[in-house]
């Protein structure tokens, strides 16, 4: 269920509709359901572990799978939506309202950090470790991150579950056998919210498994595309960002 958005153009709108048609024939075939239930199996297994976890959401396309396949199987999850304070994607909150009113999860916490101050000192050989540090403290504090990572995402993730399988120390991400297709297909069969932004198609320049919902104007990140997406679909917010005083 795609989520309005003024964002959207006529084009963007008949162009989802196509998807949404092969989302549909694809939901039925053979080879999704093999991939969801083997996902389904994982979760199961892992939760039968009584290890302590935590479900890192963001409603994206993926963290909103992920969670409603762990509500699937057990009500008392803990999920964590990761927010940022200043320049967060103004539909993610939309998707979020969504989801929490049809399905009232138990155990829902949101968190919140501000990149308003970032600089170079965030970042360290390109990687956030200022977002790290979230990630490190809510390992203390839950467990187990579970994450909707895939291996069609990157090569650095493909490497990731080639290396470490499905769970690490610090970390669960059962979709190793789940595509992009898998995805949008069980979004599909359950109707469950899709953030605006899968739309923002450009008229078909922009692929939507590779749109983002993070937030926005980050340097991270900003590669494929991504920064001239942001500018054909959110100058006003990169223009608050923009006119924002220096610190």
């Amino acid at each position: 269920m795609l989520l309005a958005s003024d964002r959207h153009t006529l084009k963007d709108l008949e162009l989802w509709k196509e998807y949404e048609d092969m989302d549909k024939e694809y939901s039925s075939t053979q080879q999704y359901c093999r991939h969801i239930e083997i996902t389904l199996s994982a979760i199961s297994g892992f939760i039968a572990e009584g290890l302590s976890y935590f479900i890192g959401s963001s409603w994206g396309k993926d963290s909103t799978v992920l969670v409603h396949m762990f509500l699937s199987i057990c009500p008392s999850i803990k999920i964590v939506f990761i927010r940022q304070l200043d320049n967060a994607n103004p539909h993610s909150e939309d998707v979020r309202d969504n989801f929490l009113e049809r399905f009232q999860p138990l155990g829902y916490e949101e968190i919140s950090y501000t990149y308003t101050k970032a600089n170079q000192g965030w970042y360290k050989d390109g990687r956030p470790i200022h977002w790290y540090r979230v990630l490190d403290e809510l390992n203390r504090k839950y467990g187990i991150h579970v994450t909707g990572l895939r291996p069609d995402e990157s090569g650095k993730r493909e490497k990731r579950f080639k290396v470490f399988g499905m769970q690490t120390e610090n970390s669960f991400a059962p979709f190793q056998f789940m595509t992009h297709r898998d995805i949008f297909g069980y979004l599909y069969a359950h109707n469950l919210p899709v953030h605006p932004n899968y739309a923002m198609l450009g008229g078909g320049r922009w692929e939507r498994e590779r749109i983002r919902t993070a937030a926005i104007g980050n340097s991270e990140g900003d590669g494929m595309g991504r920064a001239e997406w942001e500018r054909e679909y959110y100058p006003d917010i990169l223009a608050r960002i923009a006119a924002r005083p220096r610190v």
